[in-house]
């Protein structure tokens, strides 16, 4: 008998007043139905469903289940019903009333978490998250995103990034407390590698690098228990609102590096820190008000986030950093020297002394070289010195080292034409041929008369007179002469002094 069934006999009868047989009559059902509602003075129990039927039966094996478990606390569902089944009298039902069985004899599984409050500039999380990948030129790079989070304000810092390098997350960290404009006590993290070297949580032995960043800005070093994201949960949430927000439908948005920096910036300060926090109720910029001077004032050195690392030179006057060569001077080539790279540029010195400086390249298998070491190089693959005639065509300015360059990558002798172009310098003036040769270099055109062919031409357009050489155009030609030496005897014989007289030619 359904509950409604009940109350509805006991309301036309209690209240309505009408009799057995008219109840029965309006309620469609007989009357011994009618007289067992109103004998009953509590509301009957719902009928059991198909698994509480099974409930009732597996009451029978609850010994059997009890000795299992207590045996083995660990044993699933699907194995205790394995064991029931066995023999003639085994359990024939489903799974599931064992498994609601289980539950209720078992103790609850899981931690139990407890709500942390942080004052006023006690503590930032700080966590890397993974973002996809993006191609540069014709590399693709992993693009990773570094979130930081304050405890107590909860104003979240963004930043993207191509590699998690120690250098990377120093650099973020940095970034961050300048964002902030100070430093919090603590700084919560996990099991890091740019941060722990090995253990975790309390036994976490940590990077001195990492020890002295906290150091410097005088943060104390929180490391959380290996695979235990609740520790953090504040910068764990960042990390999937970035993800689920910020990334979220824009991937044909995101093209280039540039968008990634630019959509960092945006969405940091319209988005993430002006939206009204679940937890504290208030907007993170707006709660950040208070705990900006709970802040510790940042150090007036700054902290070195450069990445430091000893570099050999190769035979080709190359080094090797991030899947890159860079050029150096070929003076330094089987040499020990020192790259320092930061995110916009490779920085090599030597003794202190800073001999090269390229901008960082984020493709792969890529080779940046200045044409100043290119023309150094190639002076000395050809074993040629530096003469003064070189030295004073190279003196000239950029464009006369460029064409020099130019000529000795050509099958031609680059002193006869340099020989030349210092000569015509001479006689027009410097002005006049770094001119014509730039006209030159940007015609592609290397050769000493093309230079000389410009100038002349450019004097006739200014109807001005040519300068007179005061030398042949041709000397090289003079020193090709080669004339016998005199020969005295032939004078003797045309003076008839010689025994042999020969006729007169």
């Amino acid at each position: 008998m359904k509950v409604s069934l009940w109350a509805e006999i006991r309301r036309l009868y209690e209240v309505e007043g009408l009799k057995r047989r008219a109840i029965a009559r309006r309620l469609h059902c007989c009357t011994k139905t009618v007289a067992k509602a109103l004998a009953r003075l509590t509301p009957p129990l719902p009928a059991p469903g198909p698994g509480e039927k099974e409930s009732v039966i597996i009451d029978r094996y609850r010994a059997q289940i009890d000795a299992l478990v207590a045996k083995y606390p660990d044993l699933s569902a699907v194995r205790v019903l394995e064991e029931i089944s066995r023999g003639e009298q085994g359990y024939r039902g489903s799974v599931y009333p064992v498994r609601r069985y289980l539950r209720r004899v078992r103790p609850a599984r899981g931690r139990v978490y407890q709500e942390v409050h942080y004052e006023p500039g006690e503590a930032m999380q700080v966590d890397w998250g993974d973002c996809g990948r993006l191609t540069i030129g014709k590399t693709p790079r992993r693009v990773s995103v570094f979130v930081a989070v304050l405890g107590y304000s909860r104003l979240r810092y963004i930043e993207f990034s191509l590699s998690q390098r120690k250098a990377d997350f120093y650099r973020a960290v940095v970034h961050t407390l300048e964002f902030y404009g100070g430093s919090p006590r603590k700084i919560i993290f996990d099991n890091l590698k740019a941060a722990v070297i090995s253990g975790s949580g309390r036994y976490a032995c940590l990077h001195p690098e990492f020890l002295a960043l906290c150091g410097h800005f005088c943060m104390e070093p929180i490391a959380c228990a290996a695979r235990d994201p609740e520790s953090k949960g504040g910068v764990e949430g960042g990390v999937r609102y970035v993800k689920g927000n910020a990334l979220a439908g824009r991937s044909e948005a995101l093209t280039t590096w540039e968008d990634y920096r630019r959509l960092a910036v945006e969405w940091r300060d319209q988005v993430a820190n002006v939206h009204l926090h679940a937890a504290s109720g208030e907007r993170p910029i707006d709660r950040f008000q208070k705990e900006r001077d709970r802040l510790r004032g940042l150090p007036a050195i700054p902290f070195d986030t450069d990445e430091v690392l000893p570099v050999l030179v190769t035979p080709h006057a190359r080094v090797h950093f991030d899947g890159n060569r860079y050029s150096v001077p070929p003076a330094l080539v089987r040499k020990t020297v020192l790259l320092r790279a930061n995110a916009t540029e490779v920085r090599i010195l030597d003794q202190g002394v800073e001999v090269a400086r390229h901008p960082r390249c984020y493709e792969k298998r890529q080779l940046l070289v200045q044409s100043d070491h290119r023309l150094a190089a190639l002076k000395l693959r050809r074993r040629r010195q530096a003469d003064q005639r070189v030295e004073e065509f190279d003196a000239l300015g950029p464009e006369a080292r460029e064409f020099h360059l130019k000529l000795l990558a050509m099958p031609v002798k680059p002193t006869v034409h340099l020989r030349r172009l210092l000569g015509l310098v001479r006689l027009y003036g410097r002005k006049e041929v770094l001119a014509a040769i730039r006209q030159a270099l940007q015609y592609q055109t290397y050769d000493a008369a093309y230079v000389e062919a410009i100038l002349v031409q450019e004097r006739r357009r200014r109807e001005l007179p040519s300068p007179t050489p005061l030398q042949p155009k041709r000397r090289e030609l003079i020193e090709d002469i080669h004339l016998e030496e005199p020969d005295p005897a032939r004078y003797d014989r045309l003076c008839g002094d010689s025994e042999d007289k020969e006729p007169p030619s």
